[in-house]
């Protein structure tokens, strides 16, 4: 269950004089982000304790209205630039006011580590950040089982949510969403999915794709994908990655998705996530594009 609110922030200001950059006196504070807090959430489905960054509507506690929710992988970077985007887009009626949940991990840094093993669908002993990390892979089915059955039961117990559930994931995280839109595509009704790592386990996504197409009639979501035109390099194409699973999808004619995706110009895998989140969440959520 949540442990309640804690919040820790510091700053450093920085005034310049003919000498260089002194330190200024702080007069007002830290910078913070209004309308966020921070909740804890133990999993017993996984056996680690997870942080929730929530960012909440504009008016959230002025109204009774219920609002959709976005849920963030990887919130350590992607919680901050999704809250000001969604925030700036709605603030002009290009996007629905929308509940942000990122999730976060309570307990000592170890990025690679909890992103290995929450977001990879299977175990495989080498590849990705190394064998000292695909030692825990494959835990994908345990996290998934962590959202349906904990994190949206907590989140509907708590807060006023409705209408649609969006998952937003990049790279392993991407690799994550996709996995989770074929396997268990009512979970969430949009996924946004930003270059994903479809080369994991020899690929093993596009397989999975064809066992369950072949016993579907339809697939009732929204899935932007994207990828940056830059994102090639020796040992993998992620450009031809996605566009083959993007093209798979588009072939199986399913009459409840609704599918878009692009190769975004002059973009990076660190460099597509600002742009991707502007154009998913437009689409998955029914925004002004």
């Amino acid at each position: 269950m949540g442990k309640g609110v804690r919040a820790a922030v510091f700053a450093v200001v920085l005034t310049m004089s003919p000498q260089g950059p002194v330190m200024a006196q702080i007069d007002g504070g830290p910078v913070t982000l209004p309308n966020t807090e921070v909740r804890f959430l133990d999993s017993e489905q996984v056996g680690v304790e997870y942080e929730l960054r929530i960012s909440l509507a504009r008016d959230y506690a002025t109204t009774t209205r219920s609002y959709p929710v976005v849920v963030l992988l990887d919130a350590d970077y992607s919680f901050a630039i999704a809250r000001n985007i969604v925030e700036h887009l709605s603030d002009r009626n290009d996007l629905p006011e929308a509940i942000l949940v990122g999730v976060a991990y309570a307990g000592p840094e170890a990025y690679r580590m909890n992103r290995t093993r929450d977001y990879t669908p299977t175990f495989v002993p080498t590849g990705g950040y190394g064998p000292e990390y695909q030692t825990v892979s494959g835990g994908g089915p345990d996290f998934q089982a962590f959202l349906r059955e904990e994190l949206v039961p907590f989140l509907e117990r708590t807060y006023r949510v409705s209408g649609p559930r969006v998952l937003v994931g990049h790279s392993y995280g991407g690799l994550f969403a996709t996995w989770t839109a074929l396997t268990a595509p009512g979970l969430f009704d949009g996924f946004v999915v930003v270059s994903p790592s479809l080369w994991y386990d020899d690929w093993m996504i596009f397989d999975l794709e064809e066992r369950l197409s072949a016993e579907r009639r339809d697939l009732p979501v929204r899935i932007y994908m994207t990828v940056g035109d830059r994102e090639i390099n020796a040992e993998r194409n992620m450009v031809t990655d996605l566009r083959r699973m993007a093209t798979v999808l588009e072939s199986r004619d399913f009459p409840g998705m609704r599918l878009r995706w692009e190769v975004a110009e002059n973009e990076t895998h660190n460099s597509v996530f600002p742009r991707a989140l502007s154009n998913g969440l437009r689409f998955v959520l029914g925004g002004r594009e």
